[in-house]
C-alpha cells in the first residue's frame, strides 16, 4: 500500500509540523520473511476521531486465524510521523497486555510535545514495556520507508530530500534517550531525583552520544565540497566537538536550513535542552559567521558565561560588508577565538596529540578534518565567497 511522496516529504520531515500523524506499519509473522505492509492517519468523521496509533490497533490489525493460539509471534515496524501522545502510549500497552506474542518497534520523526511531563511519563511507561522498542528515525529509516512505502522506490522519491535531516535527527534522539534514560537512572534510586546535578546529565547523554557515533560523522564528499576553499556550495556547515568539565566529549556536526543559518542551528538545538554546565566548544566552519549570526552568538556567551568558544573557518563570508566585518572584531573581543584553517590535511587534536575523526572514511587513507592554525587578528582579510 502506497503513500504519495509529497505527503512522505512533508509529514516525515523533522523540520515541519503538520497537524497530522501518519502512521506506515511493516508487519511480520513468525519466521517468514514475506511483511504485510499499511499506512493509516489520524481518522476523523461525525462518530469517531482515533489517533493514527489508535485506529490501526482497533480498526486495522486482526489476528491471522492460524495465530489464534498466540502460538507464533508477530513483529510490527512502526514509522510515526509524531511521537505518541500519552492517551495512545496506554492504548499501546493495554494492546500488548492482550496480544503478549506482538511486539512493537516504533521509530518516530519528531517528538510530540515532550514539554509535557504527561507525554513524557507515557513515553517513559511505554519504553518500559518488553514488547516495544521506540527511537528516533534514522537514516537508514528514511530509506526504508521510501524502499517500502513509496511507489517506485529511491528514485521516484529524490532521494537527496533527507540530506539536512541529520542535526534534527540527532537532537532529537538525545532527547528521546535523555527522557528514557533519566527515567531508567530514577527508577532504580528513587532518591536520585534529588542527587541529580549537571554532570550526571551530561554524561547520560554522552553514553547516548557514544551509540550514535556512526551518525555524526560528515561524508568525505560533503566535507570536500563544502571545505575546500575553492568550492562555493549554498550549504553552510558546521562540524563541532563540546569538552566538558567532567571528560565528557560531544562531536557531530549542523548545517544551515531555509529557516537558519548552521550557527543558530546549534545554539537552539544543541543546548536548548543542556543545563549550563562548565565546558570549551570548537567549531570548523564552512564559511566565518555573518554578522546577524555573530550577534546571536555574542547572546548565547553571555547566557552561559561558563562556556568558551573557539572558531576555524575555511571560508570568509563577506569580509568587505562592514556589518559582517565588526561581527566578527566584537566576538575577537570578546574573547572568542577565530582561526582561518590551513591545508594541512588530517587534523591532530588540539588536546594532546588526539585526532579528531570527524569525516567518515572514504578510502584506507581517510579524510578528516583539516588543521586550523592562523589566527584572524582584528582586520578580516580573504577572498569574497558567497554564503546562503
Amino acid at each position: 500500500m502506497y503513500i504519495p511522496k509529497q505527503v512522505l516529504k512533508k509529514q516525515f520531515d523533522p523540520f515541519k509540523s503538520p497537524r497530522e500523524t501518519y502512521l506506515l506499519c511493516k508487519l511480520q509473522w513468525g519466521e517468514s520473511k514475506k511483511s504485510w505492509k499499511h499506512w493509516v492517519k489520524n481518522y476523523d468523521d461525525d462518530d469517531y476521531y482515533y489517533h493514527a496509533e489508535v485506529y490501526f490497533l482497533e480498526e486495522i490489525f486482526r489476528m491471522k486465524p492460524s495465530c489464534s493460539s498466540y502460538a507464533v509471534n508477530c513483529s510490527i515496524t512502526w514509522y510515526l510521523s509524531w511521537s505518541p501522545c500519552v492517551n495512545c502510549c496506554y492504548k499501546i500497552l493495554d494492546f500488548l497486555k492482550r496480544h503478549w506474542n506482538v511486539n512493537i518497534d516504533i521509530r518516530v520523526a519528531r517528538l510530540y510535545f515532550i514539554d509535557s511531563e504527561r507525554n513524557r511519563r507515557g513515553l517513559k511507561k511505554l519504553a518500559r514495556s518488553e514488547q516495544v522498542n521506540i527511537n528516533v528515525m534514522n537514516k537508514r529509516d528514511y530509506k526504508d520507508c521510501v524502499k517500502n512505502f513509496i511507489r517506485g522506490g529511491y528514485v521516484a522519491a529524490d532521494g537527496f530530500w533527507t540530506v539536512n535531516f541529520q542535526p534534527a535527527i540527532t537532537a532529537n534522539r538525545w532527547k528521546l534517550r535523555d527522557i528514557l534514560e533519566m527515567f531508567h537512572l530514577t527508577e532504580a534510586n528513587p532518591s536520585s531525583t534529588k542527587r541529580c546535578d549537571c554532570e550526571m546529565i551530561i554524561t547520560v547523554s554522552m553514553v547516548i552520544a557514544v551509540q550514535l557515533e556512526k551518525e555524526w560523522k560528515i561524508q568525505p564528499k560533503d566535507f570536500k565540497r563544502n571545505y575546500l576553499p575553492d568550492q562555493h556550495p549554498h550549504v553552510v556547515y558546521l562540524l563541532y566537538e563540546i569538552r566538558w568539565r567532567n571528560g565528557s566529549i560531544w562531536r557531530n556536526w549542523f548545517s544551515n536550513n531555509p529557516n537558519q543559518h548552521a550557527e543558530v542551528n546549534f545554539l537552539e538545538n544543541c543546548f536548548s535542552a543542556v543545563p549550563p554546565a562548565p565546558c570549551s566548544i570548537t567549531w570548523f566552519l564552512s564559511t566565518t559567521p555573518c554578522g546577524k549570526c555573530s550577534r546571536r552568538i555574542l547572546e548565547f556567551l553571555r547566557t552561559y558565561r561558563n562556556v568558551t568558544l573557539e572558531i576555524y573557518a575555511a571560508k570568509l563570508f563577506r569580509h568587505q560588508d562592514i556589518r559582517n566585518r565588526q561581527g566578527l572584531c566584537n566576538l575577537v573581543m570578546n574573547r572568542v577565538t577565530i582561526r582561518i584553517m590551513n591545508l594541512a590535511g588530517t587534523l591532530k587534536g588540539q588536546h594532546q596529540g588526539e585526532e579528531k575523526k570527524l569525516v567518515e572514511p572514504e578510502d584506507s587513507a581517510g579524510h578528516e578534518y583539516i588543521q586550523a592554525e592562523t589566527p584572524l587578528k582584528g582586520q578580516v582579510t580573504g577572498d569574497w565567497t558567497p554564503r546562503p
